[in-house]
C-alpha cells in the first residue's frame, strides 16, 4: 500500500524484519555475556556490550528505522514534495535498511566463534551505502527529512538543488575512495576511508554556503 505522501508501505517487508528479529534473538541463549560491539578502523575491538543489548535491541533497528522512514515524512512540512521523489526515497530507505541488516548479527556470528574479517565488511558496506545514496541524491526534492539539510538549503531551494546535484557527485566519488581502503590495511587504509567520507561533505558544505550567498 502508498501512504498518502506516495511511499510505499509492504507488510511482507514488515514481516521479515519481525522474522530477523526472531532469529537474532534466538542466539541469546547461546551468546556469553559480554559481544564485541564496536571495532575501530583496523579491525580491532574497542568495546563490548551486553548480549541482551546485541541479540535483542539491536536488531530491532531495521524495523524501527524502516517504520520511522516510512511514515516520519507525514510529519514534514514539505510532506507534498516526497510524491515527486517517492522511488528515489524508497530506494534510499532499503539501502539503509538493508545496511542494518548487514552489520546487525556481525557480533552475534563472531561470539559464536565465527572468523569474520569485520574492518573489511564494515568498510565495504558502508562505502557502498555512500555511492547508493549519492547516486539519488540530486533526486531528492525540498525536505526537512532528508539529504543535506543546512540552514541555507533549507533556506532556499534553488540552493537546495543546486546543492544535492553536486553533493551528489562528490559522495559517489567519496563512496569509491572508501571502498578502495577495505582492500587496504593499516593506517592509510583508515585514512583513504575517513578521507572518502568527510570529504564530500565538507566540500558540500562550503560549496552550499558560497552558492547560498550568491543568491541572496
Amino acid at each position: 500500500m502508498k501512504t498518502r505522501y506516495g511511499i510505499k508501505f509492504s507488510w511482507l517487508t514488515l514481516g521479515f524484519l519481525i522474522l530477523f528479529w526472531g532469529l537474532c534473538a534466538s542466539f541469546y541463549p547461546s551468546l556469553p555475556d559480554q559481544v564485541p560491539s564496536h571495532w575501530n578502523l583496523q579491525g580491532e575491538v574497542d568495546d563490548y556490550s551486553h548480549k541482551a543489548v546485541a541479540s535483542l535491541i539491536m536488531p530491532l533497528l531495521p524495523l524501527v528505522l524502516y517504520l520511522g522512514l516510512t511514515f516520519t515524512p507525514s510529519l514534514d512540512p514539505k510532506k507534498q514534495n516526497y510524491e515527486k521523489f517517492a522511488s528515489s526515497y524508497e530506494k534510499i530507505r532499503t539501502a539503509i535498511v538493508l545496511v542494518m541488516l548487514m552489520i546487525t548479527p556481525l557480533p552475534l556470528l563472531i561470539a559464536r566463534g565465527y572468523e569474520i574479517n569485520v574492518a573489511f565488511l564494515i568498510k565495504g558496506i558502508l562505502a557502498l551505502l555512500f555511492v547508493v545514496l549519492g547516486n539519488y541524491m540530486s533526486k531528492i526534492r525540498y525536505n526537512y527529512l532528508v539529504g543535506f539539510r543546512l540552514p541555507w538549503t533549507l533556506a532556499n531551494e534553488e540552493v537546495w538543488n543546486k546543492t544535492h546535484r553536486v553533493g551528489g557527485k562528490l559522495m559517489v566519488l567519496g563512496g569509491l575512495l572508501a571502498l578502495l581502503s577495505a582492500f587496504v590495511d593499516s593506517t592509510l587504509g583508515g585514512i583513504l576511508f575517513m578521507a572518502g567520507i568527510f570529504l564530500p561533505t565538507i566540500i558540500t558544505l562550503v560549496y552550499s554556503y558560497l552558492q547560498y550567498q550568491k543568491v541572496k
